[in-house]
């Protein structure tokens, strides 16, 4: 059976899902987007993820009508249709469909789609390897706190990182790390004290990124929510990048450097644990 998706209140085969040339996503990425894991028959950290989506849609001033429950059951109900237990539910709403100008029209009818995908999962093998890392310029631009559709920059960053033969990349914006192209990073100092930068408009604040912080602090290990440089990165016991997709993703080797011992540290084993017995 064909995979079935939503767009402006139709499930349909996936491959019929299609928006006016002139939607303002598509000509001005004037959207924004949700990613959201499904497990277990439920959302994890369902209402953290729509609260987001809503803030978004304020900061990207979209006028809407859809309600928190609704944007729910569309989830509930694509993965019922698709007959899957578990996977990602991917949310996407421009601005709507107008004649392209300049400027941002009001009153558009906006255009929402949902689809759901399984996602590839991380073997313990890949877990205890983590990934390679290379630092760049952050180049994005400066509201990275609203989840928007305008993903280009990190997209082009992270196949420069392939091409060059690393996992990733992270971006640091004047000597300061802000976060992975499409995950927020973390790392681990000397005495065990979990450090992230603190939530502004350089980083998306993410939902598993609050969620590994709230398992750390029940664990007892000690957050700072601060900015950290790239030498404090590079001599770190632990590096490691968190997303709803991802989870939790060590970082072994950055710029060539091997963080810790090369492999999967302490830590990240805990809150990678933690986080399991959280969505199971």
């Amino acid at each position: 059976m064909s995979r079935i998706s939503f767009l402006n209140g139709q499930f349909l085969p996936h491959e019929n899902c299609m928006v006016h040339i002139e939607d303002r996503g598509f000509q001005f990425a004037d959207g924004i987007y949700e990613v959201t894991l499904f497990k277990n028959g439920r959302l994890i950290d369902g209402d953290p993820h729509i609260e987001r989506l809503f803030r978004s849609l304020r900061e990207m001033k979209i006028e809407h009508n859809f309600t928190k429950e609704f944007i729910t059951q569309l989830q509930l109900d694509l993965f019922a249709k698709n007959n899957m237990s578990e996977g990602t539910c991917y949310i996407q709403i421009t601005r709507g469909m107008a004649n392209r100008v300049p400027w941002v029209p009001k009153n558009l009818t906006p255009t929402i789609s949902a689809t759901v995908s399984l996602g590839k999962k991380m073997t313990e093998e890949e877990f205890e390897k983590g990934v390679s890392i290379m630092t760049h310029e952050d180049i994005r631009w400066k509201r990275c706190d609203i989840k928007s559709v305008a993903l280009f920059a990190s997209s082009f960053i992270n196949q420069k990182a392939k091409d060059s033969g690393f996992d990733d990349a992270i971006f640091v914006r004047d000597g300061v790390v802000t976060e992975g192209t499409f995950a927020n990073a973390f790392i681990v100092d000397a005495n065990d004290t979990l450090i992230t930068k603190a939530a502004d408009n350089l980083i998306l604040c993410g939902i598993t990124r609050n969620r590994m912080i709230a398992i750390a602090k029940e664990k007892g290990i000690k957050v700072e929510e601060r900015n950290f440089s790239v030498a404090e990165m590079l001599n770190a016991k632990e590096v490691f990048l968190t997303s709803s997709s991802l989870i939790l993703r060590p970082a072994t080797k950055i710029d060539g450097n091997q963080i810790g011992n090369g492999k999967a540290g302490k830590i990240s084993r805990i809150l990678l644990e933690e986080y399991k017995k959280f969505i199971g």
